[in-house]
């Protein structure tokens, strides 16, 4: 008998769902923004959300974040032509991206630090 679960079980795709969501989120924030702050709070807390959701495979979804964010800044948005913007955005895209991983890691830290009392 295998009593071993399957780590794309329904949980892991409804979270799926919920990162393709807060990736277009986090790159609507990027373009829009007028300072680094604003993308990396929706950034974080895109992800402590996801880390709390899903605590043993936040990484996961981190991973699938990062790849989202990434693949909808560059092909569905066009780069700024002011070269100011344009550090604005790439400081944001790539910090949100760093800040996504650490932060699902945080998300689901707590998670299993409220379980344990």
């Amino acid at each position: 008998m295998n009593t071993k679960a399957s780590f794309f079980d329904k949980k892991l795709i409804v979270s799926s769902f919920i990162v393709l969501f807060a990736s277009a989120i986090v790159v609507a924030v990027i373009k829009s923004a007028e300072s680094i702050h604003l993308p990396y709070i929706v950034a974080v807390l895109c992800a402590v959300i996801l880390g709390f959701v899903e605590p043993r495979k936040g990484w996961f979804l981190a991973l699938l974040q990062c790849i989202l964010i990434l693949t909808g800044y560059f092909l569905f948005t066009h780069l700024p032509e002011n070269t100011a913007q344009q550090e604005l955005e790439n400081f944001s895209l790539y910090g949100s991206l760093i800040l996504t991983f650490v932060a699902s890691f945080l998300g689901g830290f707590i998670k299993r630090a409220l379980n344990t009392e």
